[in-house]
């Protein structure tokens, strides 16, 4: 008999899976929050996975949110016509469209934990400290950055 069929194939020594937030708590957070609280928040797992190379993706998600910023202030966005027409209430759906839309990119990017994590009944963490620390964060960067262009617009 093969003394190698006797030997376990999984070893004890791998590291468990990350506990990721779950996907509800996600869609909150971009919901509520905005894009730049799901970009922090999604950065979260990301870095629970390890992953540091999805790093990049958040900062073009940041750099996308500021330059729709930008071009909401300025009038230089495609669609600035519609902010003018409707007024603010456009820039504030635009700006709940992005969030949702990067909250499906970022979902995405971490799929597979997500369904390895439902399919083992696994229990998310409680979402609620980081996705207020999230949402309060990004509400600081999106003012940090609407002063930024209202300085350099005067």
């Amino acid at each position: 008999m093969r003394e190698s069929l006797l030997t376990p194939s999984l070893t004890p020594s791998a590291a468990p899976a990350a506990n990721l937030y779950s996907v509800q708590s996600g869609f909150l957070v971009a919901f509520f929050g905005g894009p730049f609280a799901i970009i922090l928040y999604s950065a979260l797992n990301s870095y629970k996975l390890r992953r540091p190379l999805e790093a990049l993706a958040y900062l073009a998600a940041l750099a996308l949110c500021a330059a729709l910023i930008v071009g909401i202030q300025t009038g230089g966005l495609p669609l600035a016509w519609l902010v003018a027409l409707i007024g603010n209430s456009a820039a504030e759906v635009l700006w709940r469209a992005v969030s949702i839309a990067l909250f499906g990119a970022f979902y995405l990017m971490h799929r597979k934990q997500h369904r390895s994590a439902a399919l083992f009944g696994a229990t998310p963490p409680s979402p609620w400290i980081p996705a207020i620390v999230c949402a309060v964060l990004a509400y600081g960067m999106k003012l940090a950055v609407l002063a930024y262009v209202r300085a350099n617009l005067v």
